[in-house]
């Protein structure tokens, strides 16, 4: 069972992305004009209008997770439009697939390759173990530095050296989250979970930005549960690529596995 979480964690974290050559000419550390003094509002205006741009990546990278006492690396491939669907290639050594896997917006579907599974279920259903999986291609805009802070929650707007901090109560009493952002480059560079008890449930931080197709995005990113660590990776990224192509099938002759 570790084995599978750690694959569908895989192909949901990697479905998140993006491909074209690496970059280097990162943005500068200068100060954000106007800052220390945007409202909460203004902030999450700037982030939004700065992501807008991307609708769709197409990447390639490396990938580590480690679940449950496991220690797991991996190559992935992906193509991924942000409104809609998500394709994913995982290899192992050697570059050997060892699996495929599609997400939509309410479903996910994996062709685990190494022991002839195939895996589907609501895309509710990964919120167990990759926190947020199932919110409005939130682990996608993660993994590639692109989150906005909700626009309808009360944020409490913090100063920190050179960043702002959003700290808000989330709906439904689900918990608090606290949004870190770089006004320099308009993008979050950290998050923060907490449940209801108070307890950290999950963490998304995000460094090393470079610049590709004017659009600022990190090379590095980590991404953590109470028993996930997954760090990304990104050697290769292109922004809204002309020839996106989504490509997965449904093999034959497999095991049918569902998750809840």
């Amino acid at each position: 069972m570790i084995a599978r979480l750690s694959l569908l964690a895989a192909l949901l974290l990697a479905g998140c992305v993006p491909t074209g050559p690496l970059v280097t000419d990162a943005p500068g550390d200068e100060q954000a004009a106007g800052f220390p003094n945007h409202t909460a509002e203004q902030i999450v205006a700037e982030v939004a209008a700065s992501v807008a741009p991307v609708l769709s990546v197409a990447a390639d990278g490396d990938l580590r997770i480690v679940q449950g006492g496991s220690d797991q690396s991996a190559s992935f491939s992906l193509r991924s439009r942000l409104g809609d669907s998500t394709t994913v290639v995982v290899r192992g050594p050697l570059g050997i697939t060892v699996a495929r896997g599609l997400v939509t917006s309410d479903s996910v579907f994996v062709s685990n390759q190494l022991q002839d599974e195939f895996i589907l279920g609501p895309l509710s259903a990964a919120d167990a173990f990759v926190p947020g999986a199932s919110e409005d291609a939130r682990v996608v805009r993660a993994a590639l530095g692109l989150l906005v802070p909700e626009a309808d929650v009360a944020w409490t707007r913090t100063v920190q050296a050179r960043t702002y901090q959003l700290t808000g109560r989330l709906p439904g009493g689900t918990g608090t989250r606290a949004y870190t952002i770089d006004p320099a480059l308009w993008r979050v560079v950290r998050v923060v979970d907490f449940g209801p008890d108070g307890r950290q449930a999950g963490l998304q931080q995000v460094d090393a930005f470079d610049t590709v197709d004017g659009v600022v995005l990190p090379r590095q990113v980590r991404l953590e549960s109470t028993d996930t660590q997954i760090e990304l990776e990104h050697r290769r990224l292109q922004v809204n690529p002309p020839d996106l192509r989504l490509r997965f099938s449904r093999p034959e002759g497999y095991e049918v596995i569902e998750i809840q």
